[in-house]
């Protein structure tokens, strides 16, 4: 309680309150803009750390990671176009609501459930966080192959109308995703000979064609719209009803669930949370053929699964000293330059560092939602209101500079421009593009882990189905999947479509 109260009064403090509230802001706006994601907001801050105490330092970045994955939801309603790869599945129904002019209302639910997830995922940080962490240390390649496996069959919920192209473009995903080095044995395959090919097809510039340049494309192409949006509710609307927040409860604690136990595991990222969120949420509505048309349970569902998976990221990281995703990798570093390395010793000699930081975190939550609310509603619609012809070329230009800036090479770039012709087409003939990120996202991950795990039991594939925590996640997969396809056959019955 000494502690608590120590890291309290040390929040509030002049100093730590400016950072920590000016670090959240700047993670805000670098997830609001495509292209620039919570993992760059993080590094570039970490150098002006050095001059801090530990606990100043890891406090302020703890800030940006929170305000970078909350920002994302930001273009992703107002634009169609994620700000960050945690965003990804927010905009299936927040920019069909913001095109029907409920974008304020949008934003306020997305807003909520960020605090939502937040608060939640953060419960599970500050009283399980070592006893949850050490769980996860049993996770293995053959674990994390299964997990791997039960998230491609979230495709189903995000494959629009036909259930095969969800399927063709996941393999496409995966198949891109083969592109480069050989994770095991590191030789070059699949480059045709392509020096730019040689580190492989890297996701960000393909999700930032996909959703970003293909958009801006299809936007200009309809020449009839003077604005990306013609008219929205403004702010009136922003703040979620008591029927809505009752109607979203169980949504609420079932993806900071979901958010919070998929960001434990090292590596899988928030990404898979969203979209694992957003599938389950769809499942068991009671109208699932409204989502990905406006259904504000689906922003709810995306953003309280994302934000709850940055406290379940925390988790390994603190607690055993195991960066859960590339942010958390980042701040280590920002802990290793004063000469601190994450882990159990960390909680046994300077608990109360780790008490600050997850005070800051609590009050970081609460700027986000603050600033967000009180400003980013009022401010975002407005900046929408700029013609879509002088908007595009800006988030464009923004959007190629934040691909130029991961490698500081044009390859990126010309990563993002031919998948944003790919997506260009894709949406005209209504190939959903969710299910082909999906797979170059997580493609080099599930192949590292499989053939891990092949390599660790000789080739046989009855560990899968021997151990328990393989075979329940397994299970899970086969399990969602028969659901999914028979509520689909389910709404082609009431809606006398085929089912595909």
């Amino acid at each position: 309680m000494e502690e608590l109260l120590n890291s309290i009064l040390f929040i509030l403090s002049p100093m730590p309150l400016l950072l920590v509230t000016a670090g959240t802001i700047f993670g805000i706006v670098f997830g609001a803009i495509p292209g620039l994601t919570a993992t760059l907001a993080v590094i570039l801050l970490i150098p002006i750390t050095y001059g801090m105490s530990p606990s100043l330092g890891i406090c302020m970045l703890v800030g940006v990671y929170i305000g970078g994955v909350s920002g994302g939801l930001v273009s992703a309603i107002l634009l169609g176009m994620p700000g960050t790869p945690a965003s990804l599945v927010t905009g299936l129904d927040g920019f069909p609501m913001a095109k029907r002019g409920e974008g304020g209302r949008a934003l306020g639910i997305g807003i909520t459930s960020n605090l939502v997830g937040c608060i939640l995922g953060g419960i599970c940080l500050v009283t399980l966080a070592p006893s949850l962490a050490r769980f996860a240390t049993q996770f293995g390649a053959l674990e994390n192959a299964a997990v791997l496996i039960f998230g491609f069959t979230t495709v189903i919920s995000l494959a629009g109308d036909s259930l095969l192209k969800g399927f063709i473009m996941l393999g496409f995903g995966l198949a891109v995703s083969t592109i480069g080095i050989d994770p095991i044995n590191s030789t070059e395959r699949n480059t045709l000979e392509l020096a730019a090919l040689a580190n492989g097809v890297d996701s960000l510039p393909a999700l930032i064609g996909l959703f970003v340049v293909s958009q801006a494309l299809l936007e200009m192409d309809s020449r009839s719209e003077k604005f990306i949006i013609e008219r929205t509710d403004g702010t009136k609307n922003r703040f979620m009803r008591l029927s809505e927040m009752r109607a979203s409860i169980g949504n609420f604690i079932r993806s900071s669930v979901i958010g919070t136990a998929i960001g434990i595991l090292p590596g899988i990222g928030g990404s898979l949370a969203g979209i694992v969120a957003y599938d389950q949420a769809k499942k068991t509505a009671k109208d699932p053929e409204t989502y990905g048309k406006g259904n504000y349970q689906g922003v709810v569902a995306s953003e309280t699964s994302n934000n709850a998976a940055v406290a379940g990221a925390l988790i390994p990281f603190l607690a055993l000293g195991i960066p859960g995703d590339s942010v958390t990798a980042a701040l280590m570093g920002g802990l290793q330059i004063h000469g601190l390395d994450p882990g159990p010793v960390l909680f046994l000699q300077h608990y109360q560092m780790i008490s600050d930081v997850f005070v800051a975190y609590f009050f970081s939550s609460l700027v986000m939602f603050l600033f967000m609310m009180f400003c980013g509603t009022y401010l975002f619609p407005i900046i929408l209101r700029v013609e879509k012809k002088y908007i595009l070329p800006l988030v464009l230009i923004f959007s190629l500079i934040g691909c130029y800036n991961m490698n500081y090479t044009l390859s990126a770039v010309w990563v993002a421009i031919i998948f944003g012709i790919i997506g260009y087409f894709l949406k005209a003939f209504n190939y959903p593009s969710v299910p082909l990120v999906i797979g170059i996202i997580l493609g080099p991950m599930f192949e590292r882990q499989l053939r891990i795990a092949m390599i660790q039991t000789d080739g046989s594939i009855l560990p899968f189905v021997t151990e328990a925590i393989p075979l329940t996640f397994l299970t899970i997969a086969l399990a969602s999947l028969l659901f999914a396809l028979y509520k689909r056959r389910q709404t082609a019955k009431r809606t006398g479509s085929p089912a595909e």
